[in-house]
């Protein structure tokens, strides 16, 4: 048995610390959150109803303190794994997990870009089976890949996004939001510049690349997802910014190689030009 926290000692410990996610530990007992991201995140929530979450596993990318991950043990996932690689944050997440008693993993030394090798075990074998690595050694990928507020962080977004299909099962779901650029029709994507001036786009030495909503869509076509139209959904920034910067949420399906263009799909596993993405048989 953990320790028991009462609703006065749960209240001071939130206090003491700097909080992202707004997470509802008791009846009327929540982190303070950023205020400013409660439509974005709603947002998130009306792409996230296009699933269903009951005894799905789910890999949450970008942890933070943990909102998301949570939310989807919450919604009746058989198996959460949090990643992130920002220590002091997983403070903040294992005081949530203690008062939630949740069951959520979190692995906190995951990097977006080597999911793969990371969660090897966790493909393996899902801990249910009493005969571990069964036959089809790799039938334990996710079925939800929930990739959200990170893309636009990362200095290479098509890897993360190769890996994130790597770990999925096809006809498995990423449930993905972004920054992006609302007012072009063009497929392109903008590079904040260089670092130290790193302006372009709007003043943030962590934000690499905005994409057009067409760029982000025919990016997710070329990692094998197929996104769902109807789930995709986007909101103004409100950041200052040379473009009509904004964010966007969608649900993509996992598709598998053969849907496309063979030698288009010959040419996205060679992983000597395309770093990142697993062939399905392996």
């Amino acid at each position: 048995m953990g320790r028991h926290w009462t609703n006065d000692e749960i209240v001071a410990e939130i206090q003491k610390r700097a909080w992202y996610h707004k997470i509802t530990l008791r009846p009327g007992i929540v982190t303070p959150g950023i205020e400013q991201l409660t439509d974005l995140w709603n947002m998130t929530r009306q792409s996230r109803s296009y699933l269903s979450y009951a005894g799905k596993r789910v890999l949450d990318l970008a942890s933070f303190d943990g909102m998301w991950s949570f939310e989807a043990e919450q919604l009746g996932a058989s198996l959460v794994v949090a990643t992130d690689c920002m220590q002091p944050l997983y403070q903040n997440f294992e005081f949530c997990k203690q008062i939630l008693e949740s069951k959520v993993l979190p692995l906190y030394n995951i990097t977006p870009y080597k999911l793969w090798e990371g969660l090897q075990v966790l493909l393996m074998d899902d801990f249910t089976n009493g005969l571990p690595f069964p036959q089809q050694i790799y039938h334990n990928k996710f079925d939800i890949v929930q990739h959200l507020g990170l893309l636009y962080h990362l200095r290479d977004p098509l890897w993360t996004l190769s890996q994130s299909r790597s770990v999925l099962k096809t006809g498995g779901h990423l449930l993905l939001e972004t920054a992006c650029i609302l007012d072009m029709n063009q497929s392109m994507m903008v590079y904040n510049g260089p670092p130290g001036k790193m302006d372009r786009i709007y003043p943030d030495d962590t934000t690499w690349w905005l994409p057009t909503v067409p760029c982000l869509i025919e990016m997710l076509r070329g990692t094998l997802f197929e996104p769902i139209p109807e789930s995709i959904r986007t909101i103004p920034s409100g950041k200052r910014s040379h473009y009509d910067a904004g964010r966007v949420s969608l649900v993509a399906r996992a598709i598998p190689g053969s849907a496309i263009d063979q030698k288009a799909y010959a040419e996205l596993i060679r992983v000597f030009r395309n770093p990142g993405l697993v062939p399905d048989y392996l």
